[in-house]
């Protein structure tokens, strides 16, 4: 099915941007409180969207994809004057699938009678084993220690700087021959018994590297991006329609290529994380995902993105691939990156989804009451007579937010800021109490795509069904501190907050927005009640900026906490 382009022009059209943000949610303008009103008990927030909204909303491929658009039509409008075109993939990238942890281990699984060797190399030694065995990883020093479990024996294979591991059935099996087979791979405390985590390709490597609190492992799966990358990305439902999963395919294929020209970044030996942390890159589950249901649907959108043997289709601006961001769901339009993050991409602006409307996305919507003592800590104030969005970006996202106080006197927030501190789902904030606040200040710019015939999927064997994943605990990471900080140049100062529930020995990270990418910059652990600090001496004015707290429980992302600013007087 094709869109004729004129239906096109309507639907993403500028006259349906402001009614998707402010209509449709029994929105009407209410006067503030006026002094001596008693103050409101609590606030009701409506509100659009989830996620950064910068670049391809996920839930508008979805409905783009039911419209008739493909895969090409789909990323060109998100991705303003990009093409896409075929471009070699067949290199590997590297996945961080622990990050700086203290012990690992790992056992193969066969996946057909033949299948099921596994190998590990430390320094000269070579080990071939079966899924009797289990290989567990240390530190020595700068080191990897190794030992081999089989049979309730433990064996020390010896120590060396890096340790490789390869196992039956991928490209590079070295002596561990056979069909078929998964490695399974997590962290010390951590079950192979567990569901997920398991990996059908490439290599493993164990690396050693220095942090804060001393020497930890990086553990990072080598893979080939054209397909075996790919095929174990879950970012979107396999279930969804094709042209929604191949677009998908389109900027995660994309999005490698852009990270891989970067190089390996030094704290991870990786050039991207599994999704898990500490970068937040693409959700990389391996095996599950092909294994899963409606996998099979998933591989068949990869092939049907495939150009040759060595290349795949690709985003390009100006020759290159570009920097492929992409989040659940806008609020009614995208956000430019520099609304966002700051800097400019020419092909990250703010265009039309109204496609993210469809039904079938549950985040197309929301509503959510905020205590009148949770509203008042956002502004750091005692109490808070209302609340009011004072100015939007053109998506129609909020910008700065005011709270007018029982004195009349005003504090403002940012939008990022108020989404942060309150754990919104987006910072398309409709309404406060039915009011909706400033207007969208000018018209989204307008694009045209192109609809064209998508590329006929290949035929791909459905693999066989996989357990459901791990769940992981969450926890609710609170800053004490508060979510504006000034410090004069030269000076000291702390950053402290708490973890719920509580418990000792959690790693807490303190990371700075840097051109889009969260930079882990110091690690502490938490106390006995949760509560972890950060001592920053000697301010200086290139440290000011966006920061926020990561909290991890081996190697998983347990929490975050709201992002706040830090400036330099």
């Amino acid at each position: 099915m094709s869109v004729r382009p004129s239906a096109v022009a309507r639907a993403l059209g500028i006259a349906l941007v402001p009614a998707l943000l402010l209509s449709g949610l029994g929105l009407t303008a209410t006067a503030s409180a006026a002094p001596g009103d008693p103050l409101p008990a609590d606030f009701t927030l409506t509100g659009s969207g989830f996620g950064h909204a910068v670049g391809m909303s996920q839930w508008g491929a979805y409905g783009m994809a039911k419209a008739g658009f493909d895969a090409t039509g789909i990323v060109t409008h998100y991705y303003t004057g990009t093409t896409v075109t075929p471009v070699q993939d067949d290199m590997d990238v590297r996945i961080a699938l622990l990050h700086q942890v203290t012990a690992a281990k790992v056992r193969s699984e066969a996946l057909d009678p033949t299948g099921g060797a596994v190998e590990v190399t430390v320094g000269p030694t070579v080990t071939l084993g079966g899924p009797l065995d289990e290989f567990r990883f240390g530190i020595n020093g700068a080191q990897v220690s190794v030992q081999r479990v089989a049979g309730g024996q433990t064996v020390e294979l010896g120590v060396a700087p890096t340790v490789t591991v390869r196992w039956a059935g991928t490209r590079t099996p070295g002596t561990a021959a056979g069909g078929p087979t998964l490695l399974d791979v997590v962290g010390s405390g951590s079950s192979l018994d567990s569901s997920g985590h398991r990996y059908r390709y490439g290599t493993l490597e164990v690396v050693p590297v220095s942090t804060s609190g001393g020497m930890r492992l990086n553990v990072v799966n080598s893979v080939r991006i054209h397909d075996e990358y790919l095929y174990g990305i879950s970012e979107v439902s396999s279930s969804w329609p094709s042209a929604a999963q191949q677009a998908q395919v389109l900027a995660a294929r994309t999005y490698a290529l852009s990270k891989v020209s970067r190089g390996v970044r030094q704290s991870c030996s990786c050039h991207m994380d599994d999704g898990g942390g500490p970068y937040y890159d693409q959700t990389f589950t391996g095996w599950l995902k092909a294994s899963s249901a409606k996998g099979s649907n998933w591989v068949d959108s990869v092939n049907a993105t495939f150009a040759s043997e060595t290349t795949g289709l690709a985003i390009l601006f100006d020759g290159k691939p570009i920097s492929a961001f992409y989040s659940a769901s806008s609020g009614g339009a995208t956000q430019s990156v520099q609304d966002v993050w700051g800097g400019t991409l020419p092909y990250v602006v703010s265009v039309p989804d109204p496609y993210m409307q469809d039904p079938a996305n549950p985040e197309r919507a929301w509503t959510v009451v905020v205590p009148q003592a949770r509203m008042a800590k956002v502004f750091g104030t005692a109490q808070v007579a209302s609340v009011a969005v004072t100015e939007r970006f053109v998506s129609g996202a909020v910008k700065t937010v005011t709270a007018t106080l029982p004195d009349a006197t005003t504090v403002t927030r940012s939008g990022g800021q108020l989404a942060g501190a309150l754990g919104l789902k987006s910072t398309f904030v409709t309404g406060v109490n039915g009011d909706p606040g400033a207007a969208l200040p000018a018209a989204v710019p307008t694009t045209t795509p192109a609809p064209a015939p998508a590329p006929a999927p290949a035929p791909a064997a459905a693999p066989a069904p996989a357990p459901a994943p791990v769940t992981v605990k969450q926890r609710t990471v609170s800053l004490l501190t508060p979510p504006a900080v000034t410090v004069a140049r030269g000076a000291s100062y702390k950053i402290v907050g708490v973890v719920r529930p509580a418990k000792a020995g959690l790693k807490a990270w303190r990371q700075r927005l840097v051109d889009g990418q969260w930079k882990t910059m110091a690690i502490d652990r938490t106390s006995p009640k949760g509560r972890y600090r950060f001592v920053i001496r000697k301010a200086k004015p290139a440290a000011a900026g966006t920061y926020r707290v990561l909290v991890v429980r081996k190697g998983n992302v347990v929490g975050v906490s709201a992002e706040y600013t830090v400036a330099i007087g």
